[in-house]
This record gives structure tokens, C-alpha cells and sequence, in this order.
């Protein structure tokens, strides 16, 4: 059985299902099964209390993968900054549900295999997260 939770942010994209239409079709594409794939949203302090706790990093980001997949049975946590994806959606000028669905996506891709640390695997990471977006902005066009 396929779970996908979604915790701390509720707004019509997340639940009218689309985004978990989405990473359902992604992950089969890729030859992935999911186990278990939980979404968290959090706010500064509780980020920054994950990144000291399990990275020993003294920061705020906007997104930490949790992945403990084992094979192709994708099992992992996400946590999302609201405050940074907020502040994300100004900076690069896109909507909330934008930059969410960036967020989204780019914790799922993470435990797909997909690494963003050399400039050309940042670069194979836009490519997959502007995939992804497009697919649920198409979703959601037919919706309207």
C-alpha cells in the first residue's frame, strides 16, 4: 500500500490530491515503490533544532531528506521550512504553491538518487523539479 502524509500545511493544492497523483506517477516511473513518504512543515526553530540534532549544522534551510529506503521500497521524512518556502517564493518570484511543489518534489528526488552538489547534478535536480511542477500545474489547469 502506497502512504503519502502531508503534516503541518494544508492549502488546495496538497488537498486536492494532485501533488500525490504526481509523486505516485513519478516514483512508478522511476521503478520505485513507496512505503512510506511523510511530509513535514515546520517553522524556524524547529529546522534549525533538526539540523543541529542530526547534521550538527547551526543553520535554517529549506528542505531536509530524511531517506531510509531500502532498495526500491522508497521509505523517508521531509521537513519543509513554511517560513523559508514563503521567503523562496519572493526571492525567486514564484507563487507559494510553486515553490512548494519544488519543495515537494525535491525531497522526493533525493531518494529517487538524484544529488545536488557538483553544479551539473544541481542542474539534473532543476531539470527533474521543473518536470515534476509542470506536470502538476497541467493537473491542476485541467481542474479549472
Amino acid at each position: 500500500m502506497q502512504k503519502i502524509k502531508f503534516i503541518g500545511y494544508s492549502n488546495d493544492l496538497i488537498r486536492n490530491k494532485i501533488i500525490e497523483e504526481t509523486i505516485v506517477s513519478f516514483v512508478n516511473k522511476s521503478g520505485f515503490k513507496i512505503e512510506k513518504l511523510e511530509y513535514n512543515f515546520v517553522d524556524l526553530k524547529a529546522m534549525r533544532s533538526l539540523n543541529l540534532d542530526y547534521l550538527n549544522h547551526d543553520n535554517h534551510t529549506d528542505i531536509l531528506t530524511f531517506d531510509y529506503s531500502e532498495g526500491k521500497n522508497l521509505i523517508a521524512e521531509v521537513y519543509i521550512s513554511l517560513p523559508m518556502m514563503r521567503e523562496n517564493s519572493k526571492k525567486y518570484n514564484q507563487s507559494v504553491d510553486n515553490e512548494c511543489v519544488r519543495l515537494v518534489s525535491h525531497g522526493l528526488f533525493h531518494c529517487l538518487g538524484y544529488k545536488d552538489k557538483t553544479p551539473d547534478e544541481k542542474a539534473a535536480m532543476r531539470k527533474k523539479e521543473e518536470e515534476f511542477i509542470f506536470a502538476v500545474s497541467r493537473e491542476t489547469n485541467q481542474d479549472v
